[in-house]
């Protein structure tokens, strides 16, 4: 019966592949990888994450094996953990389980995973064999995972308007699923991946205006052209601050624009104005008085130039006041001369 077993699974065949996000009890069984989908948005090299490969309204089931493959230049596969067997099985009966495979190799890039019960008239009669997974019986999507992987992300992209996908493969004809009488269950099989975005880029650039220094800090998915941020006086009451993002034409990227209001402010009835690529747009704008900072949130697409325009720097309200006050004194010392 084991040898019987071993067999069957090495020879059924594999049923083609779909997507699925759910499992009822009234469709065909399912094998896939879950989550399907892995999306990393603040990863850092040695990143680790989680996925398994589950098994779903499957019933009847007495050995179970597979493959799994990845990009070994993006992950690497530091733990494979057998769930199924030792779920079915009371740990006094542990010793029961065959572990016919159960390696990963990081060089080619695969783990292989065969299990099945050693003594499956033992494990029949007490009761753990034949494997059931049933909305009935792991409710609410009756799925269970056969294995658990550990993945170590070892590249990601310099900021995050780019990405890198890894996909996760169950490949055709290795995903075999065998009853302890040695007969085929046709299943399905879905594959999953994993997408890495790099981390936002903090820029944080002086500019010097009227002899004094001001850091303005751009925090983006994309990446700030540093030559291009410039500050400008437009007239008596206006002034721009202008940068260009770069990054993967077309994608969707971020922008947060932290402005000292020492540098560029509104007064009370005012309001910002911003453009991208000379189109005005309606960021998120918030205040901090305590930093004495405003912060501008900007989505956009790239390639991108973003402008930000306001009116009286605190400098000017500062500048005012010297001003009358030097004013009234010159004012003052003339009508002293004529008397």
């Amino acid at each position: 019966m084991i040898l019987m077993t071993v067999f069957m699974i090495s020879a059924m065949v594999y049923s083609g592949a779909i997507v699925r996000t759910s499992y009822a009890q009234d469709e065909m069984g399912a094998v896939f990888v879950d989550p399907p989908q892995t999306i990393l948005t603040t990863a850092v090299v040695g990143t680790t994450f989680d996925v398994n490969v589950s098994i779903a309204n499957v019933t009847n089931i007495g050995g179970i094996q597979y493959r799994l493959e990845w990009n070994t230049t993006l992950l690497n596969c530091t733990g494979q953990k057998e769930v199924f067997f030792h779920t079915l099985t009371p740990e006094a009966s542990w010793t029961n389980i065959w572990s016919v495979r159960l390696t990963v190799n990081n060089t080619a890039g695969y783990a292989e995973y065969a299990q099945a019960w050693q003594d499956m008239p033992t494990a029949l009669a007490d009761g753990y064999a034949p494997g059931n997974v049933t909305v009935a019986n792991y409710p609410p999507e009756g799925k269970l995972a056969i294995a658990t992987y550990t993945f170590k992300v070892l590249l990601v992209p310099l900021n995050t308007a780019t990405y890198y996908d890894c996909d996760l493969n169950l490949p055709t004809g290795l995903v075999k699923i065998g009853d302890p009488a040695a007969d085929q269950i046709t299943t399905t099989v879905t594959n999953g991946y994993y997408r890495i975005y790099g981390l936002p880029e903090t820029t944080n650039t002086v500019i010097t205006y009227l002899a004094a220094n001001y850091t303005v800090t751009t925090v983006t998915n994309a990446s700030l052209v540093p030559s291009s941020m410039e500050f400008a006086k437009l007239n008596e009451s206006s002034y721009k601050l202008d940068f260009n993002l770069t990054g993967t034409d077309g994608a969707t990227a971020y922008v947060n624009v932290t402005v000292p209001k020492a540098l560029m402010n509104i007064g009370p009835t005012d309001t910002w104005t911003v453009a991208v690529n000379g189109t005005g747009t309606t960021p998120i704008i918030t205040s901090d008085d305590t930093l004495n900072v405003t912060y501008f949130y900007i989505t956009t697409t790239l390639g991108t130039n973003v402008e930000i325009w306001g009116t009286v720097p605190e400098y000017t309200m500062l500048f005012i006041p010297l001003l009358m006050t030097a004013t009234l004194v010159a004012f003052g010392l003339r009508r002293r001369r004529k008397l």
